[in-house]
């Protein structure tokens, strides 16, 4: 089956749009959801659109200037590889809130197997982790629209505008929360590596990442259930009768299972059901599977 990148991209704004949702949560334009389809048949083959010719063909045209201007020499047709030289080509100011330019964290974007991270390195701390299958859109440019400007999450009979407060930055990204939504957004640093970003930067980020958060969340629904990952992403109530069981089988080993056990694990971590020593102790562990 061949895909498009129209079905991850809003064609009115190109924010990436998690494939469940029938408006783009940035602008407001509609578009068709991919949840009966999933529901009748969860592998919708997403996962492939990474190794679509045109998308590998970008990837090797956009790595290859990068590496030009830093007089690097790897170059490289691999979405993730190609997507990892993208984001780490900068330093990024970074926010949870508000407008980014306003602080000074010095932040580094790194895009794993499962997860979405921006740390900084003197001293090492991570400033934010998003799983890549709980990404429900990201949007570059948004300085040039209002910063509060959020149409809202439309998901079946269920359209709601959610009031956030103002988030402005040359990529904002929104994401699912335990506890709701969360944003997060990222802004070229003042300073010398500012200039060396390609006028499209961003836009090539939101895309590359696009890509590779339908292919989570497609593997996130193929585990649990179209049903349980629209829940999780806080689109839809839990059934009354709870969720089924999962499964006594460890997850496969592999970089898909390994990712998902780790997925697994840091659930645990954050509902406070493992210790420190015990998260770090299963984590290896885990890791050692590969």
């Amino acid at each position: 089956m061949r895909h498009d990148l129209g079905e991850v991209l809003c064609r009115g704004c190109a924010s990436y749009v998690h494939p469940f949702l029938e408006a783009c949560p940035v602008c407001g334009a509609e578009r068709a959801s991919r949840y009966a389809a999933a529901m009748a048949a969860p592998d919708q083959g997403l996962a492939a659109l990474a190794a679509d010719p045109r998308v590998s063909r970008e990837v090797a045209e956009v790595v290859l200037r990068y590496s030009l201007k830093f007089n690097a020499s790897p170059t490289t047709a691999d979405l993730r590889e190609g997507l990892g030289t993208l984001a780490d080509a900068l330093a990024y100011r970074f926010r949870a809130g508000g407008d980014p330019a306003a602080g000074a964290d010095r932040g580094r974007l790194e895009v794993g197997e499962a997860d979405l991270v921006v740390r900084v390195q003197h001293p090492a701390r991570e400033l934010a982790r998003v799983p890549l299958d709980a990404i429900l859109a990201a949007s570059s440019a948004v300085r040039g629209r209002r910063a509060d400007a959020w149409a809202g999450l439309v998901f079946e009979e269920r359209r709601e505008r959610t009031s956030l407060p103002p988030l402005d930055g040359d990529l904002v990204l929104a994401h699912a929360t335990p506890t709701g939504l969360g944003r997060i957004a990222l802004a070229n640093r003042t300073g010398l590596l500012a200039p060396r970003a390609r006028p499209d930067h961003y836009e090539i980020l939101v895309r590359w990442i696009g890509i590779v958060a339908a292919a989570a969340a497609e593997r996130r629904w193929i585990a649990v259930g179209a049903p349980r990952h629209a829940h999780e992403l806080g689109l839809a109530a839990a059934p009354r009768g709870g969720w089924p069981a999962p499964l006594a089988d460890p997850p496969a080993a592999g970089p898909a299972g390994v990712a998902e056990a780790l997925r697994l694990l840091d659930e645990l971590r954050q509902a406070g059901l493992l210790s420190g020593d015990e998260y770090a102790a299963k984590r290896r562990e885990i890791l050692a599977r590969i």
